[in-house]
């Protein structure tokens, strides 16, 4: 399991949001496609989303 900030999905955010689990359906280095596993305060279960690969952590 990896998680992120919602601050790197929505990076316009002042604040960092919550710390929110995905699963990584793609990575090239640069760029990750996740897919969110829960919902955050922006983020809702299911959404795909493109987030720069370094801030996917392993949970």
């Amino acid at each position: 399991m990896h998680v992120v900030d919602e601050s790197a999905i929505w990076p316009e955010l002042t604040r960092t949001g919550a710390t929110i689990r995905v699963r990584v359906l793609a990575d090239n280095g640069r760029t990750a496609e996740v897919l969110v596993e829960d919902c955050g305060v922006w983020a809702r279960q299911g959404q795909i989303h493109h987030v720069p690969s370094n801030a996917v952590r392993h949970r």
